[in-house]
């Protein structure tokens, strides 16, 4: 199924009674199905807060452009490094990326913001409307991650992972299409919700189960920093300063802060087998993460909590955040994580 496109304004479209001559935030993004439609969704968000139309900018990465298994590329950059350079030399004033995707070092000059989360989990997609424990003995499995393969191994060590690589569209062929040559495929379950395919997702498997990348189900909007800092209001709407400001999601942003400084001080990379899912209730926030063997012999994990005062200020509340996901990786240091895993892997995981 053809997802409907998403309604993006070309320039002197905007909605309401913006000028023609307002110019518009140009929003660069990679050109998949998943990409534009997650790209779609933030343009939709910007019109309306900026009354500025918004016009998509196609950019080509590396990881668009090279064939083989993502371990193979080498880079944790891969599907990100291009619209970042997009960004900094002026062919767009914002990218949209899967939070997943983002190295966890800051990029200079570039500041994101993380709307709501969607649904983090994996989705199981099988023929037949099996799940995870109902498939065969020796049934095999697709995906292109470490993370999921690993976490799958663990749980059924009886399954043939593969590595697949491909758009959303191909992967499910695999499993669900006329050719099938596999019983099942993993994909992220944000994603194919996005897509509006969720109708092939015969499972969400339990974070318990498969524990989730950092950030997935995330989304992350870039721009230059010193666009939101000296950014005047243009037309009747919000300036495109204030409009990044309102898209920040702030349960969103302390949970994947959390998870991801368990990645940066585990020196991992975005498909090491590493799993972390943070989430807010009221003001405590509560993380877990895992570390897997490759083979999914073995895997540790770790959790934590910390309280959340709404009396301080917002940065030393992201400051407690990343020292939950700190803790945390240092716990899973001290119990072995290195001798389990690839801790230096930096290759990012598809959705």
């Amino acid at each position: 199924m053809t997802p409907t496109p998403l309604p993006v304004s070309t320039p002197g479209s905007a909605p309401g009674s913006t000028p023609d001559d307002v110019a518009p935030i140009r929003l660069g993004t990679r050109a998949s199905a998943l990409a534009t439609t997650q790209s779609g969704l933030v343009a939709k968000r910007l019109e309306e807060l900026t009354g500025r139309p918004v016009e998509l900018v196609h950019i080509r990465t590396e990881g668009d452009v090279k064939t083989g298994s993502l371990a193979s590329l080498g880079g944790t950059g891969v599907f990100v490094t291009a619209l970042r350079e997009a960004l900094l030399d002026g062919r767009c004033d914002v990218a949209v990326h899967s939070l997943k995707d983002l190295p966890t070092t800051p990029a200079p000059h570039l500041t994101f913001v993380t709307p709501e989360r969607a649904d983090p989990r994996d989705a199981l997609c099988a023929r037949d409307g099996l799940t995870l424990a109902t498939l065969p003995r020796g049934g095999r499995v697709g995906t292109g991650s470490p993370r999921r393969a690993a976490q799958i191994r663990a749980a059924r060590p009886d399954l043939e992972v593969v590595d697949i690589r491909g758009n959303v569209g191909t992967r499910l062929n695999r499993a669900l299409g006329p050719e099938a040559d596999l019983d099942a495929v993993v994909l992220a379950y944000a994603g194919l919700a996005r897509l509006g395919r969720t109708e092939v997702v015969t499972e969400a498997l339990d974070v318990d189960v498969v524990t989730p990348a950092p950030g997935q189900g995330a989304l992350a909007v870039e721009v230059r920093t010193a666009d939101i800092v000296s950014d005047p209001s243009t037309g009747s709407g919000h300036s495109l300063a204030e409009a990044i400001h309102l898209l920040d999601h702030r349960p969103t942003r302390l949970a994947v802060l959390a998870e991801r400084s368990v990645l940066a001080r585990l020196e991992a990379g975005c498909a090491a087998p590493v799993g972390a899912y943070a989430t807010v209730s009221g003001s405590v926030l509560r993380l877990r993460s895992v570390v897997a063997a490759v083979d999914g012999t073995e895997q540790m994990s770790r959790g934590g909590e910390t309280r959340l005062s709404p009396d301080i200020a917002p940065e030393v509340i992201d400051d407690a955040a990343r020292a939950l996901g700190i803790s945390v990786a240092e716990h899973l240091l001290a119990d072995g994580a290195e001798r389990l895993a690839p801790l230096s892997t930096t290759v990012p995981e598809k959705a």
